[in-house]
């Protein structure tokens, strides 16, 4: 079954960090909705998800906001329409994991507490 061939670690947001998402719109509800995991969503489960459920239950993160365009440039009716810069917070909950391709991040957090670290949205075709 497919998965990552690594261990999953995953820690206590200690220090700010700078990360992008896709979002299917630059208004507030659709930001909130981009911070939701799979599985809160109800969206299927991606193949390393089936091997290691915690990752579904994360919301997946780049650290260069170039690579997240060129995913959503490809595939926008999946990245999403918008590219949302989140400037993550200690003490907020959030916990993460470096899981994937280099830069990718697992993000587990509250949604709307996720949202209020979005400092910026911006359309993919511009």
């Amino acid at each position: 079954m497919p998965g990552l061939d690594f261990p999953i670690t995953v820690a206590l947001l200690e220090r700010p960090m700078t990360v992008f998402r896709g979002c299917h719109g630059a208004e507030n509800a659709a930001v909130v909705d981009a911070m939701r995991s799979n599985y809160e969503t109800g969206r299927p489960a991606h193949p390393a998800d089936l091997r290691d459920t915690v990752l579904h239950m994360a919301v997946s993160m780049f650290e260069d906001a170039e690579v997240l365009l060129r995913l959503a440039r490809r595939r926008p009716n999946r990245i999403g329409t918008h590219l949302v810069r989140v400037e993550l917070q200690p003490s907020h909950g959030i916990c993460l994991a470096d899981t994937g391709s280099r830069g990718h991040w697992s993000v587990w957090g509250i949604p709307d507490e996720l949202a209020a670290c979005v400092v910026d949205v911006v359309p993919v075709h511009k």
